[in-house]
């Protein structure tokens, strides 16, 4: 997941580095549900042996001690806690965790440090840092067997990583910066989004597909101005993709046909798709003020029509992140402000909220749904489970 541009062609926003421990933050957290039932049978995170420190040697990865963690859901929100805090150095843009949720990688810069930096998520150590981009690092992505990591930047480039032996496999290079990368989910085809030729007056924007074999082009999806907003549906039958041009298009993967358009009142950072493959999360500004964002929203989609089913509202800024727990009970969002607030998607009523410091407007749920990592502007990046308390 990845920090998306607000006001694309006046974005450039200097970050504030700040160092965190975390047992000398503070931050606010508010149960806005019942507590859950009893869950005192459930194994608490068992502990990993030790990584290494910066470099990655090729065996070093290869196998770790997963973790058994709660899942979040519906009926578990109210005992979300951090229990890992780790430093970028810049600011945030990119968070994923592989499937199996024993690694986080983070990635962003600013004018600065454009490395991939992964860390073992359950101790803490760090993993290494991968280096090749020359710009801003928009987005990461795993594969889902966890094998590659994609990465892509405003250096006009999507890089494939062999991240275990730290080596960079393939660079795509692409006609303008690229924001967004995705695997699909039976990981035969990496999708990547952003700026294409200008045309005119016209400013293209595409999502790319290209064969994760043989790294050859597949089909082209064409949208205007960026790619902020993509993603498969987990069946596989549909690819969304869209944002800078308020659009968010949805799109049959088979043949690239354009099914149906989904308008917003301003510009979309990012979507996410049920894991039943029926509803569409959009995150978005809901209220301008002088081209600034002053209410933040969810909107939600119905996958299969394209009817617009229910709009959240009320955060202070503009929602960057979201995402749906893997049980399909719950859905996340996380403001630029600093804001994570969970929903039941039973009634979209909202059931947790949070003010984790240093912002939050970056996060990633893992693949399993026991982990969730957000981040900011600060470069400071938190892991959150779920913690039972008797």
């Amino acid at each position: 997941m990845k920090r998306r541009k607000w006001l694309w062609l006046k974005m450039t926003i200097p970050f504030v580095l700040s160092t965190l421990l975390l047992d000398a933050c503070s931050f606010s957290v508010k149960v806005l549900s019942t507590p859950p039932s009893s869950l005192a049978d459930t194994p608490q995170v068992s502990t990993p042996s030790a990584a290494t420190e910066t470099a990655i040697p090729p065996t070093a990865l290869i196998a770790f001690e997963t973790p058994t963690l709660i899942s979040i859901r519906a009926d578990t929100i109210s005992m979300l806690e951090i229990f890992k805090s780790f430093e970028l150095g810049d600011g945030v843009r990119s968070l994923a965790f592989t499937p199996d949720g024993t690694v986080l990688a983070a990635a962003g810069g600013n004018r600065e440090d454009f490395g991939i930096h992964l860390w073992n998520v359950a101790n803490g150590d760090s993993l290494g840092k991968l280096d090749a981009h020359k710009g801003i690092v928009w987005g990461v992505a795993f594969s889902p067997d966890g094998q590659l990591l994609a990465s892509v930047s405003s250096d006009k480039t999507a890089k494939i990583w062999d991240w275990r032996n730290g080596t960079l496999l393939k660079s795509l290079d692409l006609p303008g910066e690229v924001v967004s990368v995705s695997f699909s989910p039976d990981g035969q085809t990496l999708a990547v989004g952003g700026v294409d030729e200008l045309e005119g007056q016209i400013q293209h924007a595409t999502i790319w597909t290209f064969s994760v074999s043989s790294w050859a082009p597949l089909l082209k999806f064409p949208e205007y101005l960026d790619i902020t907003a993509m993603a498969y549906s987990p069946n596989g039958r549909w690819l969304v993709g869209g944002g800078t041009s308020r659009n968010v298009q949805v799109w049959r993967t088979s043949d690239g046909t354009s099914l149906f358009t989904l308008n917003h009142a301003h510009q979309v950072t990012e979507a996410a798709i049920s894991p039943n493959s029926s509803t569409v999360a959009t995150a978005t500004c809901q209220t301008t003020v002088n081209d600034e964002c002053t209410e933040g929203g969810v909107w939600l989609w119905d996958l299969s029509t394209g009817r617009l089913i229910n709009r959240l509202t009320g955060f202070p800024d503009v929602v960057e992140s979201i995402a749906f727990s893997m049980d399909g009970s719950s859905l996340i969002a996380a403001s630029r402000d600093g804001t994570l607030r969970v929903y039941t998607t039973s009634d979209y009523l909202p059931q947790f909220e949070a003010t984790p410091p240093g912002g939050n407007g970056m996060m990633a749920l893992s693949p399993d749904g026991g982990l969730l990592a957000t981040g900011g502007a600060s470069g400071a990046v938190h892991v959150w489970k779920v913690v039972y308390r008797p």
